[in-house]
């Protein structure tokens, strides 16, 4: 072989040999991009609720989008503590989610050292509260249920998910309001779904939960809601009437109104942020599903679709607003100046 086939050759090698080490660069740039695994939805309630419920929607539709499974597992406990403190402990990678309500009052209830702005957030739903009693209840109003409580206090029950829960702080902000509330007697359960069922069961006299854990049970005339605690009066498909909004019975209530809870995902605040954008863009594209507007209608949410900042604002209010109020109460023992959340 002469000198100059020799050169040659050795030349063709060098850039077959720096070909290769680039697209081995290439690949594993491609490897370092995210979603670079699946991605687990942590649920931490129960099957059935509206965490579950909204969670189990949008990760479906998520999947496609971002070419991994989502597979969900459920981690009930301490209100939703449990799950929540597990993907806290997970890395902050992105591939760990949390289906659940506005994180915003579990550091002033005592159940976590965490705030509020641990937490990104992604607000899919807004979910009304609803009080409602089993259909042959004595109770035919909200007036009738209020009387009976401040006549016969710590007697008269009411199933929420917990202290916590959305149905929990919708007694106490209403108690801000209607003192004569403050003589019911809680009783909680493992979920939404629990207390609901407890409600037909004749556990308890009534819940405070949130319409899609049991609109089922209003359509099929089982339940009879009492009141809604929209500001204006609300109409649910497949419901033979109209819910009165709460304020016609009890007017002083309209400062505290509404009453209910956005729903959707959350992660470590910790996450980069390329990785909360593209978590972002895949759940924005699932709330424009077909699946994400026909459950609207079908379990009687308004979806919202709100973005990273959107949702910010919206946990930062509530933080303020609900945490301020379970405070002055006496309900909660820790201030929420310990979680960096101003009076507003």
């Amino acid at each position: 072989m002469t000198s100059t086939k020799r050169i040659s050759m050795l030349l063709l090698c060098m850039l077959v040999a720096v070909t290769c080490v680039f697209a081995a660069g290439q690949r594993g740039g491609q490897a370092g991009t995210f979603p670079a695994r699946d991605i687990t939805l942590i649920v931490p309630w129960p099957a059935g609720g509206s965490s579950d419920l909204i969670g189990r929607l949008l990760v479906a539709d998520m999947e496609r989008t971002l070419g991994v499974r989502i597979p969900v597992v459920n981690t009930p406990g301490a209100a939703g503590t449990v799950g929540m403190n597990d993907a806290l402990l997970r890395p902050h990678d992105g591939h760990t989610l949390i289906a659940n309500a506005t994180p915003h009052s579990h550091g002033v209830n005592g159940m976590a050292p965490w705030a509020p702005r641990d937490w990104a957030y992604l607000a899919a739903f807004y979910v009304p509260g609803i009080i409602a009693v089993r259909a042959d209840s004595p109770f035919r109003t909200i007036e009738d249920l209020v009387r009976a409580i401040a006549a016969n206090p710590d007697t008269i029950t009411g199933g929420t998910a917990g202290i916590g829960s959305s149905g929990f702080v919708n007694m106490e902000v209403l108690i801000s309001a209607i003192p004569e509330l403050r003589g019911y007697r809680h009783i909680a359960y493992a979920g939404g779904a629990p207390a609901v069922l407890a409600t037909l069961a004749g556990e308890v006299d009534f819940t405070p939960q949130l319409a899609n854990e049991m609109i089922d049970h209003l359509r099929a005339g089982t339940l009879r809601a009492l009141a809604t605690l929209t500001e204006e009066d609300l109409r649910l498909d497949g419901v033979p009437y109209v819910i009165p909004t709460i304020a016609r019975a009890f007017p002083q209530t309209v400062g505290v109104l509404p009453r209910g809870d956005a729903f959707g995902l959350m992660f470590p605040a910790g996450v980069p942020m390329e990785t909360q954008r593209v978590l972002e863009a895949a759940y924005l594209q699932a709330m424009q599903s077909d699946a994400a507007k026909d459950f609207a209608s079908r379990v009687g949410v308004i979806p919202w679709g709100l973005n990273l900042e959107e949702s910010a604002a919206l946990r930062d209010r509530d933080a303020s607003r609900i945490g301020w109020i379970l405070y002055d109460a006496g309900v909660a023992p820790n201030s929420p100046t310990q979680f960096g959340i101003p009076r507003i």
